[in-house]
């Protein structure tokens, strides 16, 4: 064994620290910059749509469209699993009432998981809705009779906001300022094309039906 690497394993606490140290360098370095932004978006935005969805629908609206595998019906949420070998383990019924649950879109899954634990509430993770984002390497083609219209820029953010987004998020999508973008945000919720949704210290845009209408007309 390598003298360095085996002077760390006779001091866990160095080691620990060290570790920490290179994963910190590397989120600051690789992911922080231009990853962070959209997927912050893109996870704000699955929040935003699960909270309309179960204001509008409640349980049953809300867990409509999170997995397949997922059913909610009399007040009981079931996950079920395809694999027989999970299925023969046999099922587990965890009371909610009280505790709550949770619910955290990952952009790391391909279907819904739970963790379960005596001490705390019940946890479902999923796949974000909207995640196909963060693979895009440029901005939809904006119609050119809306860009006409309204002007390039902002046809452009009308055409980006399929799923809601932040001014930042935008922002690094356009490789503009913020401020730029903010300005014709605020024009075009004003004229009706767009909505505002707060979610914690964000503020997320999306096409209204206006919108929408006026986007496929331009098309």
């Amino acid at each position: 064994m390598p003298e360095p690497l085996a002077g760390l394993l006779a001091d866990p606490v160095e080691l620990l620290a060290r570790c920490v140290a290179q994963l910190g360098a590397y989120w600051e370095r690789c992911l922080l910059p231009r990853w962070w932004p959209r997927a912050r978006s893109v996870l704000e935005a699955d929040l935003a749509h699960r909270g309309r969805m179960f204001a509008e629908h409640g349980a049953e609206g809300l867990f409509a469209d999170l997995d397949h595998r997922l059913s909610w019906h009399a007040g009981v949420l079931r996950l079920t699993d395809p694999d027989p070998r999970v299925r023969a383990l046999g099922g587990r019924y965890t009371p909610v009432a009280g505790r709550g649950l949770v619910l955290a879109p990952t952009l790391f899954s391909l279907g819904a998981h739970t963790v379960i634990d005596a001490d705390e509430p019940p946890l479902i993770s999923y796949p974000a809705r909207g995640k196909a984002l963060m693979g895009e390497s440029s901005p939809p083609q904006v119609p050119g009779a809306l860009a006409e219209l309204i002007g390039p820029p902002r046809a452009r953010l009308l055409a980006l906001l399929d799923q809601p987004a932040s001014t930042t998020a935008l922002a690094h999508r356009l490789a503009v300022t913020p401020g730029a973008v903010s300005r014709h945000l605020t024009a075009l919720a004003t004229a009706g094309l767009l909505t505002r949704t707060r979610t914690g210290r964000s503020v997320l845009y999306a096409r209204s039906p206006l919108g929408d209408a006026l986007l496929t007309a331009g098309s």
